[in-house]
């Protein structure tokens, strides 16, 4: 049995990738983000919200659209007319089997009822609120994606960097050897100098880890079929441009951002749910009609017509209505609070990721500026060992002093970049920004 459930198990796991989209060898962020937005099932589940609020407001908009209806009987009945209240000569009174036949067509069409109109303009709002939030999904499965390619381009920046650190550490160790073997430097040199490729190998090979665990991990989101067999190379990643105006940014978040305008709908609907609920109370105007067939068979019968007009007026009805509008406002306050603690989040996340550009910019002109007083401390000191004005241990130093300026400059990048994509997510374009 557990052998059948296992079979079981890796038949749905094989049929699961079967149906993922692969990935390109060299994967951009614009294709992640497509592959991402056609696959996600925040997405979907969002979409699926959508179709429930898309029924919910045709629910309420068919009562005030003409209602059609056909009914048609044929019967075989006895009546008892004593039973009835008709007083007839005999014992039992009853009458039949008669045939009875009725076939009409009846139509009805609310002329006045405020409540129902009012409550389906509600439910209109509300699947406005649930359009907002299928964009605000796509927007977060944007961001998503963007800060995941990121950290692959990170963990593949740094591979790169080791690399080259060790392509500089191996001739070193080589230039090293060539001075030992003519007298002119010991062997701790040549010891110390392999002990530094061999140091940076090791964090290559973990930085190479990395990087493989970071595709899997983007290639999980993406909800693409699980690979690590592609790369990674879009630099437009990190951004462009430098910090925007507070005042600006923060007028168009809120002009943009679609979780903000699904807010703003509920608020909407709430105040339009409780006017229909103080609605009840007033009087109602509808009309009916029906024409059709009325006799003892199908074959025998005349026709037969009415025409109507209702007008229904709420006495008491046990507080239900009041019950129903306390409700209402309940739910209408509640919305405005979350409106407006969305509106202060918003600013404070436009701020803040301003803020975070700027700071993210002044890291990455600083941490260049240090790299390149690294490469030129590590020339320096090439030259003065080859030189023989000193051993390799300046050399040494020197690198090491590289190999962390380099790894501070793709730390710097990374933040800028992802400190890019927050304010392209707080200002509520970061699908527009990087779908490209």
């Amino acid at each position: 049995m557990k052998r059948l459930l296992l079979l079981f198990a890796l038949w749905k796991a094989s049929a699961f990738a079967a149906g993922s989209p692969d990935i390109p060898a060299v994967l951009t962020l614009p294709q992640a983000l497509e592959i991402a937005l056609a696959n996600s099932t925040n997405i979907q589940t969002a979409i699926t919200q959508l179709e429930q609020a898309t029924g919910q407001y045709q629910q309420y908009r068919s009562p005030l659209l003409p209602q059609l209806d056909l009914h048609a009987r044929q019967s075989l009945l006895t009546v008892n007319l004593i039973g009835a209240g008709v007083p007839v000569l005999g014992e039992t009174g009853r009458i039949g089997p008669f045939g009875s036949m009725d076939s009409r067509i009846f139509l009805t069409q609310e002329v006045f009822n405020l409540a129902d109109r009012r409550a389906w303009k509600s439910a209109k709002a509300r699947q406005d609120s649930s359009r907002f939030l299928v964009q605000n999904a796509r927007e977060l499965v944007a961001l998503n994606v963007v800060a995941t390619y990121l950290e692959a381009l990170r963990s593949k920046a740094t591979r790169d960097s080791l690399a080259a650190q060790g392509t500089l550490a191996d001739d070193l160790y080589k230039l090293t050897r060539d001075r030992v073997t003519q007298g002119v430097a010991a062997e701790l040199e040549a010891n110390r100098a392999m002990q530094q490729v061999n140091a940076l190998l090791q964090q290559r090979q973990e930085a190479e880890q990395s990087y493989i665990m970071a595709k899997f991990t983007l290639a999980n989101i993406l909800h693409a079929r699980v690979t690590s067999n592609y790369e990674v190379a879009d630099p437009a990643a990190y951004g462009a441009g430098g910090p925007p105006d507070h005042a600006a940014t923060i007028q168009a978040a809120l002009a943009s951002r679609a979780d903000y305008h699904s807010l703003q709908a509920n608020v909407k609907a709430a105040e339009l749910q409780l006017k229909s609920a103080r609605a009840e109370k007033l009087p109602t105007l509808s009309l009916g009609a029906s024409d059709g067939q009325s006799g003892n068979s199908p074959v025998h019968n005349v026709n037969v017509y009415s025409v109507s007009g209702f007008v229904d007026f709420p006495i008491f009805n046990g507080g239900r209505i009041r019950g129903e509008a306390e409700e209402a406002e309940g739910a209408l306050s509640e919305a405005r609070t979350a409106l407006e603690q969305s509106r202060s989040q918003i600013e404070t996340d436009v701020l803040a990721s301003i803020s975070g550009v700027e700071w993210a910019l002044k890291e990455v002109e600083t941490s260049e500026k240090n790299v390149k007083l690294s490469q030129q401390e590590v020339e320096l000191a090439r030259q003065r060992f080859t030189q023989g004005i000193a051993d390799n241990t300046e050399v040494v130093n020197a690198q090491d002093r590289l190999e962390r300026a380099a790894d501070a400059r793709i730390r710097a990048e990374f933040t800028l970049g992802l400190a890019r994509a927050d304010l392209a997510r707080a200002s509520g374009g970061a699908e527009k920004t990087y779908r490209r």
